[in-house]
């Protein structure tokens, strides 16, 4: 028996043994640290990132003027192949934007605009008896005659003027009356107004025509105040705006996407939680 021989395969044996375990060992430890990478680098690229940009939406301190902007939300959900985020807060994020974007559909000053208008047409009609100022005979070349009602300028220049800027700040000050309008000088009886309001419906019944002033009607009613004042005083513009199906709706997906980005906010922290735990977590 050839005890070297023996010995040379026993040693070379016990040698491949340890490299193979030292081999495995740093392999081990290799895919240890990519995993830890990657966990790390999906919490500071993914996950925080999400957080921040729907935290703000997580709680009632906005109202239903802001418009959401949430571009990485939106990229998450087009491109979802990118992200790999794990299904449940996937579907809660299309869920989400869903809602923003049926949210951001409703536009809030363009709801005002329109309450504004048909305040004023009503308040036009009860003041000067109608909204229109007369008839025109309209005929074709084919010997078609019919009438068209000519409406009155200022309704036309209310239905068509951008009055956002006076409309946001109406909106922003809602409860906090700026002017008042005096009912009863014998008794000094005043009655609170939105400025805003007064000054969009002077604009309108004092619109300047071919470099005229418009003349308007003869009132069918009495005045013992201007007409802006008037329509500023008698219709209630935020009864009628906060009554809005439109406003409602959107008061409604107000609630539903803060609720849901509770959701999602509370998830993303637990994964970075365990993030931290499994691979940041300082050893003591």
């Amino acid at each position: 028996m050839d005890w070297n021989a023996i010995l040379k395969e026993v040693i070379s044996g016990s040698i491949l043994i340890v490299v193979g375990g030292i081999a495995g060992w740093f392999g081990g430890l290799f895919k240890g640290k990519k995993e830890s990478s990657r966990a790390i680098e999906r919490k500071n690229e993914i996950y925080q990132p999400l957080i921040d940009e729907i935290e703000k939406y997580s709680d009632f301190d906005w109202t239903i003027r802001e418009k959401i902007k949430v571009p990485f939300l939106k990229d998450i959900v087009n491109n979802s192949y990118k992200y790999g985020i794990r299904d449940e807060i996937l579907d809660q994020c299309n869920y989400l934007f869903d809602i923003i974007n049926d949210y951001n559909s409703v536009d809030s000053i363009k709801v005002a605009h329109s309450i504004i208008v048909s305040i004023f047409e009503k308040g036009y009609a009860e003041i000067y008896g109608s909204i229109v100022d007369g008839i025109s005979y309209q005929s074709d070349r084919d010997g078609n005659e019919w009438e068209e009602e000519i409406i009155a300028e200022p309704i036309q220049v209310v239905r068509q003027s951008n009055y956002s800027k006076e409309i946001e700040n109406l909106l922003y000050n809602e409860g906090m009356y700026s002017d008042e309008v005096c009912v009863d000088e014998e008794n000094a009886i005043y009655m609170p107004i939105y400025i805003q309001l007064k000054r969009i419906y002077h604009l309108a019944l004092n619109v300047i025509v071919n470099g005229k002033e418009y003349i308007k009607p003869k009132p069918t009613i009495e005045l013992n105040i201007l007409p802006e004042e008037y329509i500023a005083l008698h219709y209630d513009f935020f009864e009628i705006y906060n009554n809005d199906e439109r406003i409602k709706k959107k008061y409604e997906l107000r609630e539903e996407i803060i609720y849901m980005s509770q959701a999602i906010v509370q998830s993303l922290k637990e994964t970075i939680d365990q993030i931290i735990k499994i691979y940041e977590a300082e050893e003591l």
